[in-house]
């Protein structure tokens, strides 16, 4: 039995270097292979030289005019914190102007911002984010710029009360008065107006509430204060009990009323309008079409581009003999 058993713990240690050995052998396969590869393309070049010089200069020259600094774009981006209605009410909001159109006078931005044609057509696009919570408490911990959370993920959860609101310009000089104008846009739709009305008139019922309250139980504590407590005597057990003789007091509840009445205060003051943002629209330094991003991808797709057409001089005869047939 033993005998067995060590041959096939020997049987299994060969099966594993088999495979080691086999893994390492198409890792060398695989290098040669790219080196042969890297190797014809060279060669290719070299025999097409003015093709690939050629086709890099024109690529990174289209590049760097895609670049230039009239036509780059930056991002500027903001959270948002909602008074009162639900991010998902702010977020079909915003959908009205992601998918607006500039060709089109009913959806272009001009139109839905109130805002000058020379100062719309700087606004490339517009985007929003849902903000994550990790821990549930209360404080925004990730943009989720990819918009792939997890929905039944119960810990970080989509906060209900602000979101990331984020467009993209060509002239940064005008960011202020697309904000003011993006800011307007949300206050005066009326179904965020709606559910802000709606959450702020149950504060201010809630703070008269909380005065009424103290006032009831103020005058029933000086009723309770100034009243004579009933002398208790009770037999137990042949034991002589006599109860305990304190006045009721009433200062826990008022000071919980306070402190009910100060967060519904405070959330009141802070109800000024349906969507405020703590900080002005935050400017990227770095524009998304910078000339050495562009430079480096023109330089890519400009060889990619000489390579293919090299390739087509050098089998002309075999594709188009292959398209005869």
């Amino acid at each position: 039995m033993e005998k067995n058993d060590l041959k096939e713990s020997n049987t299994r240690e060969i099966n594993l270097l088999e495979l080691i050995s086999r893994f390492f052998d198409w890792i060398k396969n695989l290098g040669k292979a790219v080196l042969n590869l890297l190797g014809y393309f060279f060669r290719l070049s070299y025999r097409h030289k003015l093709l690939f010089a050629v086709s890099i200069l024109l690529c990174v020259g289209v590049s760097q005019y895609l670049s230039r600094p009239s036509a780059r774009i930056y991002k500027a981006g903001a959270i948002a914190i909602l008074n009162g209605c639900e991010v998902q009410t702010a977020k079909e909001v915003s959908r009205q102007l992601e998918n607006s159109f500039q060709s089109d006078e009913l959806t272009s931005l001009s139109t839905k911002l109130s805002l000058p044609d020379s100062v719309a057509k700087s606004i490339v696009g517009v985007q929003s984010f849902y903000v994550i919570d990790y821990l549930k408490d209360n404080d925004p911990d990730m943009v989720d710029f990819k918009n792939n959370h997890s929905l039944t993920d119960t810990l970080n959860v989509r906060m209900k009360d602000r979101f990331y609101l984020q467009f993209m310009t060509t002239n940064i000089n005008q960011v202020p008065q697309v904000q003011k104008a993006i800011l307007n846009f949300f206050n005066s739709n009326p179904e965020m107006r709606t559910e802000f009305n709606v959450v702020k008139s149950g504060l201010a019922d809630r703070i008269a509430l909380c005065d009424s309250e103290s006032k009831r139980i103020d005058s029933l504590a000086k009723v309770s204060y100034f009243k004579e407590n009933n002398k208790q005597l009770q037999l137990a057990d042949n034991n002589l009990i006599i109860g305990e003789q304190k006045k009721q007091l009433f200062y826990g509840d008022l000071i919980h009323l306070q402190d009910v009445k100060n967060y519904a205060l405070k959330q009141f003051n802070d109800f000024v309008q349906p969507m405020f943002l703590p900080s002005d629209f935050v400017i990227s330094p770095s524009p998304i079409n910078g000339p050495i991003k562009y430079g480096f991808f023109g330089f890519v797709f400009g060889v990619i581009l000489a390579i293919v057409i090299a390739e087509f001089i050098e089998k002309r005869k075999i594709i188009l003999n292959y398209l005869k047939k």
